[in-house]
């Protein structure tokens, strides 16, 4: 029997693509586009691992995963969470004394805060982030070293 694999991201695009590479190497996909959308779709089928984007609306990938981390039924499915914002931070930290970049100090802040808050909750980090654009072949094999294949 194929491992469920549930893809959660606002972009479509970015679901159907992660949705196609995973179900040509053998795994069956469900898709939610947002949080709250993701979190029903996790209580109706259970899947063996969640693909969670960081950034989205109605529930942040931070507060959904806190909130699966936090619940006995769903604590132990392994999540690998996407983001576009690692590269992002990297560049604006690196410019961070440029004036045109002050405008950004409170996203900074804003994601450091939330890595502090996880840590301090007790919080078991997600098993892998993957940074966008999501290379396909290194994907897979992200996938498989937590759920098999």
């Amino acid at each position: 029997m194929a491992k469920k694999v549930l893809v959660i991201d606002d972009d479509p695009n970015t679901v159907k693509f992660l949705s196609a590479v995973l179900s040509e190497n053998g795994y069956d996909t469900i898709a939610a586009y947002d949080g709250r959308e993701g979190l029903d779709k996790v209580k109706e089928a259970t899947p063996d691992l969640i693909i969670l984007d960081v950034m989205m609306p109605k529930k942040s990938g931070f507060v959904l995963f806190k909130q699966l981390k936090k619940d006995q039924d769903y604590r132990d499915i392994p999540i690998l969470m996407l983001t576009g914002i690692a590269g992002v931070l990297e560049e604006l930290e690196a410019k961070k004394e440029e004036p045109d970049e002050k405008p950004f100090d409170s996203l900074r802040e804003a994601v450091k805060k939330q890595i502090k808050q996880m840590r301090e909750e007790g919080l078991v980090k997600p098993e892998m982030f993957v940074d966008k654009p999501v290379d396909p072949d290194s994907f897979v094999a992200k996938v498989r070293s937590l759920i098999g294949g």
